[in-house]
This record gives C-alpha cells, sequence and structure tokens, in this order.
C-alpha cells in the first residue's frame, strides 16, 4: 500500500474514527484502525464489535493493499505533522509515515485479523441527521449507565407507518421523542453510546438500514456506521407513563434551572435532593435543599395551572437532564401524588416527553 495524502484531510476523519476503536480489547486487532487504499481512496474503518464507522479520504493512490494500524498512536502522530502531504505506505504490516522532514514507522497487524462488518442492509427509513441528532440528545441520559441489565443500557427504536419512536428508560426516569418518517413496522435496541458517537458524525440526511444479524447501518454521504443490537426485552415503558393527572403546573424553565443549581449546593452530598412545594392558588413554587452540617437554601418562583397545593422532591440531576432536554422556555409539570412518576412536558413540543419516578420525602 502507498498513497499520497493531504494532512488536513487525513486527520478530520481518522480522529472521528478513532473514537470506534476499543482501547482495551481482548482482541488487539480491535485497537487499530483498518487502512485500505483503492481507486484513489483511502477508506478507514474502525469497530469495538459494539459499534463500527467506515469512511473515506481522496488520496492519490501508487499502490492499492491494506493494514491496521493501532489509532492512538496514528491520531497522535498525524494531529502533530503540519499541514501538507503525506505519504503512507506499508510492507509486512510496517506503516511508514512521510512528510515534510518526518520518516516515522508504526508496527501494525495483518488486515485479515479484522473483523468484517456489513455495508448494506434492508432499508426501514430516511431521516434529517439534525433530527435524528436532537433525537438522541433528549433520550439517550435517560438510558441505564450500569451494565447489570444490558437491555436498559440501550434506546428503544421503534418503527410504525408514519413515525419513530425513540425511548431511553433506566427505571428512575423515561424519555421519548417521536420523528415523523415513513417506515413499516420495526423494533430494535441499539446501545446509547453507541448512537451518541455515532449521532455526533451526521450531516444531511440519513439512511437508517438493518442487517439479518441486527445491526442497524446508518448511512451518509461522507460515513456508514453500524451499531448491533442488544437482545432482551425492553421494558413495557408506556405503561410507567400516567394517562391522567390530577395536577399540571406550568413554570419558565430558566428560573427553575438556576434555582435547582442554586439550591442543590446544599443538598446532602451522594444524592441531591431538591423539593418543590407548589401552591397553584398562591402562584407560588418554592424550590429547596437543605444539608444537615452545611446549611439551606429556598427560592420562591411563580406558577399558574391547577391542582391541589403539595409538595415532590426529586433527584436534582434527574431535574436538570430534563430541563436541559426541554427545548422551549416554558415547561409543563403533570402529577398526581408525592410518589407517582412526573411528566414533564414542552407546551410547543408534543413529539417529547419526560417521565421522572420522585423520591419519598421523610416525614
Amino acid at each position: 500500500m502507498k498513497v499520497t495524502i493531504l494532512q488536513e484531510n487525513l486527520l478530520p476523519k481518522l480522529s472521528a474514527v478513532a473514537k470506534f476503536a476499543s482501547s482495551r480489547a481482548a482482541l488487539p486487532v480491535l485497537e487499530n484502525i483498518l487502512l485500505t487504499a483503492e481507486k484513489g481512496v483511502l477508506k478507514l474503518s474502525a469497530t469495538d464489535l459494539e459499534a463500527g464507522i467506515r469512511t473515506s479520504v481522496g488520496a492519490k493512490v501508487s499502490a492499492e493493499g491494506s493494514t491496521t494500524i493501532p489509532a492512538r498512536i496514528l491520531v497522535s502522530l498525524i494531529s502533530n505533522l503540519p499541514p501538507g502531504k503525506i505519504i503512507l505506505s506499508s510492507r509486512k504490516d510496517i506503516l511508514t509515515v512521510e512528510a515534510d522532514g518526518v520518516s516515522s514507522k508504526i508496527n501494525g497487524l495483518p488486515s485479515s485479523e479484522f473483523p468484517d462488518f456489513s455495508e448494506e442492509g434492508k432499508t426501514l427509513f430516511t431521516v434529517p441527521a439534525k433530527d435524528f441528532k436532537e433525537a438522541i440528545s433528549q433520550v439517550s441520559f435517560a438510558a441505564a449507565q450500569d451494565e447489570s441489565r444490558p437491555i436498559l443500557t440501550g434506546l428503544m427504536l421503534k418503527l410504525s407507518a408514519t413515525a419513530l419512536t425513540v425511548v431511553g428508560v433506566d427505571g428512575f426516569r423515561l424519555a421519548e421523542k417521536t420523528l415523523k418518517v415513513k417506515a413499516g413496522e420495526f423494533s430494535s435496541v441499539v446501545p446509547a453510546r453507541s448512537l451518541i458517537e455515532v449521532s455526533k458524525l451526521l450531516e444531511g440526511d440519513v439512511e437508517v438500514q438493518h442487517t439479518k444479524d441486527g445491526q442497524l447501518i446508518l448511512k451518509t454521504p461522507d460515513f456508514m456506521a453500524f451499531a448491533q443490537a442488544i437482545e432482551g426485552e425492553f421494558p413495557d415503558y408506556e405503561q410507567i407513563i400516567p394517562a391522567n393527572f390530577e395536577g399540571k403546573l406550568s413554570f419558565n424553565k430558566q428560573d427553575l434551572q438556576n434555582a435547582v443549581q442554586l439550591t442543590s449546593v446544599f443538598s446532602d452530598s451522594g444524592v441531591s435532593i431538591v423539593v418543590l412545594d407548589h401552591d397553584v392558588k398562591e402562584k407560588t413554587l418554592k424550590v429547596s435543599s437543605q444539608e444537615s452540617e452545611m446549611g439551606e437554601a429556598e427560592i420562591e418562583l411563580p406558577v399558574s395551572g391547577e391542582g391541589k397545593k403539595g409538595s415532590i422532591a426529586f433527584n436534582s440531576r434527574y431535574l436538570m437532564d430534563a430541563l436541559n432536554a426541554l427545548g422551549g422556555e416554558e415547561v409543563t409539570l403533570s402529577l398526581n401524588s408525592s410518589l407517582d412518576p412526573v411528566l414533564f412536558s414542552d407546551p410547543k413540543d408534543k413529539a417529547y416527553i419526560h417521565v421522572i419516578m420522585p423520591v419519598r420525602l421523610q416525614e
């Protein structure tokens, strides 16, 4: 393999692909990027078996061929080279990198050891990248971080004839975003972290495909990425969402964000709890927290809506995550008792909801 390529063209895509290489792989080749030179392009591929990516960069190809090179070392080397021409050549899986006044050799592994992954599947739908990226950002943080229940670390992608529903749930909270698409019946659970990384690279329109071996493929003009589905039964999350509510509170999102940020300073170490005392008749919402040794804080905000006077408490991080995900200036909080799930929504965005389980207050 021998190619001549511009450093400024190679580095951005190399850096993007390197994020999909495994840092602590059982198979050493998974720590590498596959370099394939053919027909005027240099293809870059990486995978950790859970997710993978492939892209290409225009290059002058003097000799076709392929090899795999450690991602961390290759990115570090290329990022420290100046803009301009770089010559990459490999022999017996040793990559030589030459630039103006620089020559370096990196030991690689045979391309035959690099796992194959599908590039084609059955097309499910096409969606604007900006809409898909927004859906992932609004939902992914609600997926579980704990690997004890792997299915909860994924996002449910559920298709109907007219919509794509993306759902994340971790047992304490739930986020759901609906996008309008033309598709058929289909559902799959895909690792949230994989979709987060993939979504960062998407531009234009995204064609989403599905393979027989359970991979979800996302294609744009510049990138082809895949994520492996998680096996298992996703919770019947719709049962978590209350059908009716006894009360609704409406308030300015930024005001509540500021209040939660300030009051959580005085919350107990470990789990930070914020209490909302609401009285619609008095049009007040008191946001408070306390810590037995450090102190306490309380802020009063204007509120409108309907329902009885009451108190409800939340994990402050969950509350801030929900508020950050809501796009509008106003937030509606729909609730029943202090122990029932609470629904957060933007009155102007019917396509997104967020549900949080409250924290039991000590009597």
